[in-house]
C-alpha cells in the first residue's frame, strides 16, 4: 500500500513540472508572436532587404508571426525567433539607394605614398559606378613610425558597393607593389 501511495505523489508532481514547461513554451511562443506583430506593424523590414541581426546576416526570404527567416551569404537557411528580432539592434543594408565605400590601409614610409594617393583618386575618379556627389576622397589619415595610413572613400549605388570596394581593394594593392621608392645612394 505504501508502494501506491508513493506513486501517487509522483503522480502528483508530474502534472505541476508538466504545467511550467507548458507555461515556459507559451511564455517563448506568445513572446515571438508579440514581436512577429510588433515587426509586420513597423515594418523595419522587407522580403528581400540584405539585413544583420541578432548576430546573422542575410537575405530576408520569409517573414512569419513566429520566425524570421535568412538565406546567408552562402545559402544557407538562417531562422530567427522574432522575439530576438525585436530585441536586437538590426542593421537593414537595403533601404538607402547610395551607400559609402571605405577602405583604410597601411602604407610603409619607403613607399610612394603621394603617388599610392593620386593613383587611388585618378581611380574613384574615372570609375563610372562612382557617384560625382559627394565626391570621393584620399587622404592619409594617420601617421606611425611604420607608415602612413592611407584612407580612401567613394559613394555608390547600394548594389555595386560590394564590387566597388573589391576593385578598390585589388587597385590598392597593385598601387602599392608599383610605388617600391628605392633608397638613396649615399
Amino acid at each position: 500500500m505504501s508502494g501506491l501511495l508513493r506513486g501517487s505523489s509522483r503522480q502528483a508532481k508530474a502534472p505541476h513540472v508538466t504545467s511550467a514547461a507548458n507555461s515556459s513554451f507559451l511564455s517563448g511562443t506568445l513572446s515571438n508572436m508579440a514581436a512577429g506583430v510588433m515587426r509586420l506593424i513597423f515594418r523595419p523590414f522587407r522580403l528581400g532587404d540584405s539585413i544583420e541581426v541578432a548576430g546573422k546576416s542575410g537575405t530576408v526570404k520569409n517573414l512569419n508571426l513566429f520566425m524570421t527567416e535568412l538565406s546567408s551569404g552562402d545559402n544557407v537557411q538562417v531562422l530567427i525567433p522574432n522575439g530576438q528580432v525585436w530585441g536586437a539592434a538590426l542593421t537593414n543594408l537595403s533601404v538607402y539607394p547610395t551607400r559609402r565605400v571605405s577602405v583604410t590601409s597601411p602604407i610603409p614610409l619607403d613607399r610612394g605614398i603621394e603617388t599610392i594617393a593620386a593613383t587611388l583618386r585618378t581611380y574613384l575618379e574615372q570609375d563610372k559606378r562612382v557617384l560625382e556627389t559627394p565626391p570621393p576622397s584620399v587622404t592619409t589619415s594617420n601617421l606611425t613610425d611604420k607608415g602612413a595610413e592611407l584612407s580612401a572613400q567613394a559613394w555608390t549605388k547600394a548594389d555595386d558597393a560590394g564590387s566597388v570596394r573589391a576593385d578598390l581593394v585589388q587597385r590598392l594593392l597593385v598601387a602599392v607593389q608599383a610605388s617600391h621608392v628605392p633608397a638613396k645612394a649615399t
